[in-house]
């Protein structure tokens, strides 16, 4: 599971970690469970759009601790949700990676930009 440095920072820091802490608090419960009948603590919090599709590092950074993007769930349905999503992959990674490249590129490219 190969991550961007960007996403590790995110990841690691303090803005995120309060994020978590707060929705957790908020939610308490497996969202997903309780979506299914039943009631289970939740362990995790889940990004509903993931970190690293965003267009750029502020994106990134939103759609990270926006709680409008978080979901409280339980081990089974996170890791459920990012099997279905394979979104933790090593395809979708370099996938995202070369996104970004292009974007920086067509960027570079534009008026005022390096060529």
């Amino acid at each position: 599971m190969a991550h961007s440095r960007l996403y590790v920072k995110i990841m690691n820091s303090k803005e995120w970690r309060e994020a978590r802490g707060s929705y957790l608090s908020d939610h308490p419960l497996c969202e997903a469970c309780q979506a299914e009948g039943y009631v289970q603590l939740a362990q995790c919090v889940h990004h509903k759009t993931e970190v690293e599709s965003g267009k750029t590092e502020r994106e990134c950074w939103q759609l990270a601790t926006s709680a409008s993007n978080l979901q409280a769930l339980c081990y089974r349905h996170h890791r459920d949700a990012h099997r279905e999503l394979r979104s933790h992959s090593k395809e979708q990674h370099q996938k995202r990676e070369q996104e970004r490249l292009s974007q920086w590129l067509s960027r570079l490219k534009k008026p005022g930009g390096i060529d």
